[in-house]
């Protein structure tokens, strides 16, 4: 398995992921993603792949200078983690999860720290994150989504 940044090469295996209408809910599908990161210089698309082919994908948004998420300005943030709907239950979200901090670092040499917002609802996801090492951190913002949990992991 191993992550690798989205550039325009990738388009098709964007446009072929399959998210499912539930979890549509709490992530936005690649697709709308990956139109936010062209718009945005602080957000990056990163793929999931395993064997060339794409199963899991997220963003990672640079906080630059500070964020409501964190007081950290070397803070970067997880978002819209999901995997295509075709490849759940096969492992793929927790070794991507292993493997985001040395990616990260390997990316992002000023990043100290990563975050990650989960829905308290979402225990297996809360779970994946902790067993890679994430720490539960304070969270002052109003819920989006019912109550979030804000996991950290310094890099």
């Amino acid at each position: 398995m191993y992550l690798k940044m989205y550039d325009d090469t990738h388009q098709t295996f964007i446009n072929d992921y399959c998210l499912s209408q539930k979890k549509r809910r709490y992530v936005r599908e690649p697709k709308i993603a990956i139109a936010l990161t062209k718009k945005d210089p602080h957000r990056h698309g990163v793929l999931v792949f395993e064997h060339h082919q794409l199963v899991a994908f997220l963003t990672l948004y640079e906080a630059q200078g500070g964020s409501p998420y964190s007081t950290n300005k070397n803070n970067i943030l997880v978002q819209d983690f999901s995997t295509d709907y075709r490849h759940l239950g096969k492992g793929y979200a927790k070794q991507a999860t292993h493997l985001l901090p040395a990616f990260i670092h390997q990316h992002f040499s000023t990043i100290d720290q990563l975050t990650i917002i989960v829905n308290e609802d979402k225990a297996f996801t809360q779970s994946l994150c902790r067993q890679a090492g994430f720490k539960e951190a304070e969270n002052h913002l109003p819920p989006i989504y019912g109550s979030q949990v804000f996991l950290e992991i310094p890099i």
